[in-house]
């Protein structure tokens, strides 16, 4: 059984002149730069983000590259007969032999093992010439999973929703001002971005909404409560690029704060909403704690909210090409060196980000509709003279 589900996983082994069918991804060559380190690699990212697609790329530029086919292994754990392999390190060493050539272990999905950390650090100190790879759809649990067990044997990368350069090519032909208008509108999920008809587009964020409430929040998370999380989505999507009232949250919701905050680090590490904190050093008018929320696929927003409509019937494009921006922010920092904050003092003044870098910071106004700087700047500039600072419009993409 377990040969015919490995079989199945892995047709470009058993199939002549298998065709690996999937657009490049910005992250990829960065992936191949680290396959001759000896480091396990982790890629984690939301369902249907398209973690599975990157890793079959990886997987043809290995066979192109000539490594043989039968040195390449793909483990899908979402298929649950597959876990009986990894519960026996002997076992699986067996399964995929031994040799002096590298072997590629790739496990898709990995927090479906009970102990995957375990596993990885115990593979990984046999020092049998493996390069292994997984990836994940909750941080959450590949944290509670695999943390303490793959410091300094590991390294994660995580991967986005597309970027607006990689919509450009999943879509072409397509000008960038309808480009932009997708992104805004329907998001930029892989699967969804391939879709030409527009109900499909809807139907396909709708499967993966309800994929992931199934799934992750209910068969893995556990949460019981699902009407007042299903609630929480609403206020938090009508919520997009403002300030975070927890308090606020609980008394519409009638549940506890605690309860508000769990609900709140499910989203954030299930990759649905991300959170981002001010930008201070202690000035006495500067707010220093209360986060800002940002949605990490806009189409997923919107179906939650139900709006799918045209940029010209909508009163939140602002906050939608600022979200936009923020989505932009985190696909250029593969690596995440980068540091991405707000600014907002007690009167209000407030810049969308201070993006702090390893050789600067940088302090970002969005405005869909281009218009003279802020004096935002001017103000920002007392506290932060060496603060560089830059407006972005949607001028800036089309």
């Amino acid at each position: 059984m377990l040969r015919e589900i490995f079989q199945l996983q892995n047709p470009w082994r058993f199939q002549k002149g298998y065709l690996f069918d999937f657009k490049t991804r910005k992250i990829l060559p960065e992936l191949i730069k680290n396959l001759t380190n000896k480091k396990i690699i982790g890629i984690v990212g939301s369902r249907q983000v398209g973690k599975s697609s990157l890793i079959y790329l990886i997987i043809d530029h290995l066979i192109r590259s000539g490594i043989k086919k039968e040195y390449i292994f793909y483990f899908n754990l979402d298929d649950l007969k597959l876990h009986e392999l990894f519960q026996n390190i002997a076992e699986f060493v067996h399964f995929i032999g031994k040799d002096t050539e590298t072997k590629y272990i790739f496990i898709d999905e990995i927090q479906r093992l009970t102990n995957p950390g375990l596993f990885l650090k115990e593979i990984y100190d046999l020092n049998l010439n493996l390069k292994i790879f997984y990836s994940g759809s909750s941080q959450l649990e590949i944290r509670s999973k695999l943390k303490e067990h793959l410091v300094g044997r590991a390294r994660q990368f995580g991967l986005q929703r597309l970027s607006f350069e990689e919509y450009l090519n999943f879509r072409k032909p397509i000008t960038k001002r309808d480009a932009l208008n997708d992104c805004l509108i329907y998001g930029t999920y892989p699967g969804v971005v391939q879709e030409e008809n527009i109900n499909e587009r809807k139907l396909s964020i709708k499967d993966i909404y309800q994929s992931y409430i199934e799934k992750d929040v209910v068969d893995f998370l556990k949460i019981s409560n699902i009407p007042a999380f299903n609630k929480l989505l609403v206020l938090l999507s009508n919520q997009n690029s403002k300030l975070l009232n927890i308090n606020s949250l609980s008394k519409v919701l009638k549940i506890t704060r605690k309860e508000v905050e769990k609900y709140i680090a499910v989203l954030e590490h299930t990759f649905v909403i991300k959170l981002i904190y001010p930008f201070f050093k202690n000035y006495k008018k500067e707010i220093t704690k209360t986060p800002k929320i940002y949605f990490l696929d806009l189409g997923l927003r919107n179906f939650i909210i139900n709006n799918f409509n045209t940029l010209d019937l909508r009163n939140d494009v602002g906050g939608l090409f600022e979200n936009f921006y923020f989505l932009e922010l985190l696909n250029k920092d593969v690596y995440g060196f980068n540091k991405i904050n707000f600014w907002r003092t007690t009167n209000q003044t407030e810049i969308d980000f201070i993006i702090t870098e390893p050789e600067q910071v940088k302090a970002v106004e969005v405005k869909f509709q281009r218009t003279s700087l802020p004096k935002s700047f001017q103000t920002i500039k007392r506290y932060y003279p060496e603060i560089k600072t830059s407006l972005v419009s949607q001028n800036d993409f089309v």
